[in-house]
């Protein structure tokens, strides 16, 4: 396979322009790109927005029959498409299927003077699919003579997104090793990760597959059911079952897209007071002054290779279910898994100290 990085990722939802406008206000996306039934986008409208290197896909249906308003009628607005960017398209299609993935689109050449785009789709589960995207020319046209350029414009903001990270899968309890398979055939990724998570009375097993280049990154989840209900059960329910849970942006300096975030609107999910004081005692140091990391809910971790500085978002869907992370990698290559653990002592610290009732619930930032 040739897949090496995520060429953007598309979300189907109920009114493009208002998420649109959601992510130009709040993440500083400005809008590069459109097509809709005058370009042959038959029954839907679709925006493309860009960010440093992240590129977002808007689909909006026009018609009932359009498999958003299928998408969106079942899971809400939320992730349909990671596509993957491929040096063979058609032949990476082609392998996936050998390997036993479903057909959704076969492969398709857009073409015209500003360059040529081949794709080709493969389904994964639950309505989520992944086109493979050769491009020519990556600076190119997003989808010659589909998509319409929009007269560029100038970011509103810095641009402090520098790439897709990773993207965290949410799956029914006994699925994981079917997906991890499913991956490694279908798209020739590497199970690089695993970990059996325990918070609480909850319980979640976790595997990460990448490519060799770690350009493309899934971390997968499932609960495990011998323990309590927590916020995988939730995100199974709200979204109709296995999707996309979370979205991770890298930046090479955390603390100004924090504040930028913050200030355009960005709910950041809150940390307590007690995790900052055990930074120390877990050896960590990632030169950023607490008083900031505390500021701005700004969580840090440590692996055998190095450091990482991680903060979450609020979900801003109705359904609560597809939320985003911020991460800066100081050479850590894991995904702050002992966060989990810390903010959990963190808070039950609190409860006693507050002698709160062993019956609260307890927040652990998602």
């Amino acid at each position: 396979m040739t897949v090496h990085s995520v060429d953007h990722v598309e979300f189907f939802v109920g009114d493009v322009n208002q998420a649109s406008h959601y992510y130009g206000r709040t993440y500083g996306f400005r809008v590069v790109a459109e097509a809709g039934p005058l370009t042959g986008l038959a029954s839907a409208r679709s925006l493309v927005l860009a960010h440093g290197g992240v590129r977002l896909v808007l689909t909006s249906p026009l018609h009932a029959d359009h498999a958003a308003s299928r998408f969106v009628r079942r899971h809400g607005d939320g992730v349909r498409d990671v596509a993957l960017r491929s040096t063979d398209a058609a032949g990476d299609y082609e392998r996936a299927l050998a390997a036993g993935a479903e057909s959704v689109a076969e492969p398709e050449t857009f073409e015209d003077a500003d360059g040529r785009v081949i794709r080709a789709t493969i389904a994964a589960t639950n309505d989520l699919v992944h086109t493979f995207v050769q491009r020519d020319d990556p600076s190119g046209a997003f989808l010659p003579g589909r998509y319409l350029p929009v007269t560029d414009e100038p970011a509103p903001g810095p641009e402090l997104l520098r790439s897709v990270d990773h993207l965290a899968l949410c799956l029914r309890a006994g699925s994981l090793d079917t997906m991890v398979d499913f991956y490694q055939r279908a798209l020739g990724l590497r199970h690089t990760y695993d970990e059996y998570i325990v918070v609480g009375g909850q319980a979640m097993a976790s595997k990460v597959v990448q490519d060799e280049t770690r350009g493309v990154t899934f971390t997968m989840v499932e609960p495990d059911l011998t323990g309590d209900r927590g916020q995988l059960n939730d995100f199974l329910d709200a979204f109709d079952g296995p999707g996309v849970q979370h979205v991770a942006y890298g930046t090479d300096d955390i603390v100004e897209a924090a504040r930028e975030l913050r200030a355009s609107g960005v709910e950041l999910l809150s940390t307590p007071v007690g995790y900052y004081s055990a930074l120390a005692d877990r050896g960590i140091d990632v030169h950023i002054d607490t008083e900031v990391l505390q500021e701005l809910g700004l969580l840090a971790d440590r692996d055998e290779w190095g450091q990482l500085v991680q903060v979450f978002t609020r979900s801003p869907y109705a359904r609560r279910t597809v939320f985003f992370e911020l991460i800066q990698r100081l050479d850590a290559r894991t995904f702050g898994s002992g966060n989990i653990k810390a903010l959990y002592e963190a808070v039950e610290r609190e409860r006693a100290e507050a002698s709160v009732p062993a019956g609260a619930a307890a927040r652990t930032g998602g």
